[in-house]
């Protein structure tokens, strides 16, 4: 048997198609192949062994990228037909083409066409062309197809993935796929590291508590906190604590700037913050940027406020999420690569958890103005504690459902699941009963080879 996989595709966009080989066959699976671009094809093929995988081009057929990511190239239908491949049953999501896989004495026909399905997932070229945002400048979960069409809860990209890797199997490929397990990634965004900067907050705390939202259970929690001397947002060591017992590192993203009433609620030369920085290196957890609200199309801004955390945590910055999760395709990754940031972790929906990229596995980013693959990384989000709570509305039961649905998702593929839970959601009366569903989130599974 043969290791070498030659992947033969047509001469129009070639660099669009080459990246989301990359991707599938490189980053994804970790596989070794040869390229070959020819002018007398229209399809794709991925060949082993004398045995073809033929994958049809339905989208790819305009090197004019614009004319081609465009609204009217959005399938009005979307097919969530499985597939039987090798005897066994393999879920599909069919954006462009028909979903049939049918079997030849040479190999197969695919007739869906994954590769631009995938780039359309990966790249997020519909929230360039979908021009409909919320109150925050955002792209909305509902105008994406996976909300519409309900497969935003599916790592589509990563279904694809094992398909073409049952399939090479089948031709007798003895490559060996990039070894991964389940991940949990813990990031914590500090938007405000204390609730209370003074006496002063303490009392209006404690009146807005009583006179605005007459909450008794809030006054209680309040009083307890003021009597034990710690402050309701200050759960740092708890967040810390909780990655250490599955022997993982915590990620929290300071701010660092802002101009905005989104912004500034503290400043990284404060003591508490000066203590805070030192308090998460000296146990070796992780810091990144918390880029400020309006940075996500502001170059200047983005870059100097990096260079300010830089200063004040000594070391280089090398992760981002962007505040609000405020995401522009065109702009807020070309940003951050002219940085010394290596990875980003913002791609989630404020108002619908699941995978806004299709896919669990970090990945290289795609430049769709210069059309070319970019050195940073994509780290998707999959869940943020307001998410279920304040968006999704979810009971504590429901939001238990949820999450486990998520991780089981992420689990099959070995994939990373990374999610967002911040420091201030816990000491007051909405987040009392959600302590269960922060505590669901470091749920570990068993390697089935040990």
């Amino acid at each position: 048997m043969s290791n070498r996989i030659v992947i033969t595709i047509p001469t129009v966009n070639v660099p669009e198609v080459e990246y989301v080989f990359h991707c599938l066959m490189t980053e994804f699976l970790g596989l070794q192949y040869d390229i070959v671009v020819s002018d007398v094809v229209c399809d794709f093929s991925i060949t082993c062994n004398s045995k073809s995988l033929n994958i049809t081009n339905v989208f790819f057929r305009d090197d004019k990228l614009d004319q081609l990511c465009s609204v009217s190239n959005i399938p009005p239908h979307v097919s969530l037909i499985e597939v039987e491949c090798e005897e066994t049953i393999f879920p599909q999501v069919t954006i462009f083409g028909k979903p049939n896989l049918t079997i030849k004495e040479e190999g197969y026909i695919w007739e869906n066409d994954i590769v631009a399905a995938s780039f359309y997932m990966l790249t997020r070229w519909e929230e360039k062309v979908i021009l409909d945002r919320d109150d925050h400048n955002r792209f909305p979960a509902k105008e994406s197809l996976a909300y519409k069409y309900q497969f935003l809860n599916r790592p589509i990209v990563n279904e694809y993935v094992e398909i073409i890797y049952q399939i090479l199997k089948s031709f007798g490929l003895d490559q060996e796929r990039k070894n991964r397990q389940y991940t949990t990634v813990a990031t914590h965004d500090v938007d405000r590291p204390y609730l209370w900067s003074s006496g002063l907050g303490k009392a209006k705390s404690m009146a807005a508590s009583l006179l605005i939202r007459r909450d008794k259970e809030e006054i209680k929690l309040r009083a307890r906190n003021i009597s034990a001397g710690t402050d309701p947002f200050d759960t740092f060591d708890r967040l810390m604590d909780m990655s250490e017992s599955i022997g993982e590192k915590a990620h929290f993203f300071f701010m660092a700037g802002g101009d905005t009433e989104f912004d500034n609620y503290y400043q990284l030369a404060e003591e508490v913050v000066i203590n805070l920085i030192k308090k998460i290196k000296d146990r070796n957890h992780l810091i990144g940027i918390h880029p400020s609200y309006n940075t996500y199309s502001d170059s200047k801004m983005l870059l100097s406020e990096i260079d300010t955390l830089k200063d004040s945590i000594g070391t280089e910055v090398i992760s981002s999420r962007q505040h609000y999760l405020r995401f522009d395709v065109s702009n807020t990754w070309n940003i951050l690569e002219q940085s010394t940031v290596k990875w980003d972790s913002t791609l989630c929906y404020a108002d619908a958890a699941g995978f806004r990229s299709g896919i669990c596995y970090s990945y290289p980013v795609y430049d769709l103005n210069e059309r070319k693959q970019l050195a940073l990384l994509e780290k998707p989000l999959i869940v943020m504690d307001t998410t279920l709570l304040m968006y999704e509305k979810l009971e504590t039961e429901q939001a238990l459902n949820r999450v486990e649905k998520l991780q089981n998702e992420v689990n099959r593929y070995k994939g990373e699941f990374v999610f967002l839970w911040h420091n201030s959601s816990f000491n007051s009366q909405e987040w009392l009963e959600y302590g269960e569903v922060y505590k669901s989130m470091y749920r570990q599974f068993e390697d089935p080879l040990n």
